[in-house]
C-alpha cells in the first residue's frame, strides 16, 4: 500500500495519475511473475535432464522445436553428454514474449567437475500462455 501511495503521489493526485499508477504496478508485478515462471521452466527442464527423465524434460520444448525435429533426436542430443551435477539460474530478462534465463552449470566426466558460467537459455511464450524452450535454435 505505500508503494502505491507513493506512485499514486509521483503522477499526482488526477484520475490520469492514478492509472498510470495502477498501470505501473499492474506491470512491475506482471513482469516478477513472468521472470519467475521462465526461471521456473529452466530449472524443471535441467532438474528432468540431471535424472536422465528425457520424456519429462521434452515437454518444456518449444512447440517449433518438437514439429521440426522428434523426440528420438532431442534424446540423441544427450546420448555423448556428461552428467549434469547443478544448475543455477542467475539472472533473467523478458521481452513481450521472449525470456532469456542466465545460467550457471555444473557437468562432470570421469569424477572431475566443470563449471560453466552464464549459460543463455532462450525461452518462447507459446499460444497457450505457457514459456518453452528454444531448443535448436
Amino acid at each position: 500500500m505505500v508503494v502505491l501511495l507513493t506512485v499514486f503521489s509521483l503522477f499526482g493526485c488526477s484520475y490520469q495519475g492514478y492509472q498510470k499508477a495502477k498501470d505501473f504496478v499492474v506491470s512491475k508485478f506482471s513482469s516478477e511473475r513472468q521472470m519467475k515462471e521462465a526461471v521456473t521452466v529452466v530449472e524443471s527442464f535441467f532438474a528432468a535432464l540431471m535424472e536422465k527423465d528425457y520424456e519429462t524434460a521434452y515437454k518444456y520444448i518449444s512447440t517449433k522445436d518438437k514439429n521440426q525435429r522428434s523426440f528420438d533426436d532431442f534424446k540423441n542430443e544427450f546420448r555423448n553428454v556428461t552428467d549434469i551435477v547443478s544448475v543455477e539460474a542467475k539472472w533473467v530478462e523478458v521481452k513481450s514474449n521472449i525470456a532469456i534465463v542466465g545460467i550457471d552449470l555444473v557437468d562432470s566426466y570421469d569424477g572431475e567437475e566443470k563449471v560453466y558460467k552464464d549459460i543463455e537459455v532462450s525461452l518462447v511464450k507459446e499460444e497457450d500462455g505457457n514459456w518453452k524452450i528454444n531448443f535448436w535454435d
